[in-house]
């Protein structure tokens, strides 16, 4: 099985980007968004046993995708340093139990096109940022600018690229590797 992570802060286009991936490859998308989201409502944000939860529920559901014969798998994750690490610890448990070769991709995007892209009428009736407020606070709280220790990870700016120029650009990197 292919795995590939994409990863950001929340609103540089990883979701889309992974979407277009995953489309033109025949993978499967896997926000991690999802799992926070259960997380929330079963736990609570911040609450003790979060953590735990949300990455019991990626590590379920990506073991399920394995033992099923998926052909490849986009992730999208929003990697915090140091904070995420936990979650990270039990993804690289799983792929090497499995004997899946990881590929990283991070993505991050010019301020300006970030608050464009958050504020996009595309993003309404979701649960992700929608505001230039809640952006500054949330790229003010965590570090999203930091690489995932310990592996080779590809950095696009898409600020100036259409998803699937994104995407192409991901597929080059990864027939290389």
């Amino acid at each position: 099985m292919k795995f590939t992570m994409i990863y950001g802060a929340s609103g540089v286009g990883k979701e889309s980007v992974a979407r277009e991936l995953a489309k033109r490859n025949y993978w499967r998308l896997f926000p991690q968004h999802l799992a926070f989201d259960i997380s929330c409502a079963a736990v609570g944000f911040g609450n003790d046993g979060f953590e735990a939860f949300q990455r019991k529920i990626c590590v379920e559901a990506l073991q399920t995708m394995i033992d099923k014969k998926t052909n490849g798998v986009v992730f999208t994750f929003c990697y915090v340093h140091l904070a995420s690490n936990y979650f990270i610890e039990g993804l690289f448990e799983l792929l090497k139990r499995n004997h899946i070769a990881p590929n990283f991709i991070r993505i991050s995007c010019a301020y300006d096109e970030h608050v464009s892209r958050v504020i996009n009428p595309g993003r309404k009736n979701t649960n992700k940022i929608q505001s230039k407020a809640y952006l500054d606070k949330y790229l003010r709280d965590f570090d999203f600018s930091t690489n995932i220790p310990n592996v080779e990870t590809f950095h696009i700016d898409n600020t100036h690229m259409t998803v699937q120029a994104t995407a192409e650009k991901i597929e080059c990197y990864l027939q290389k590797n």
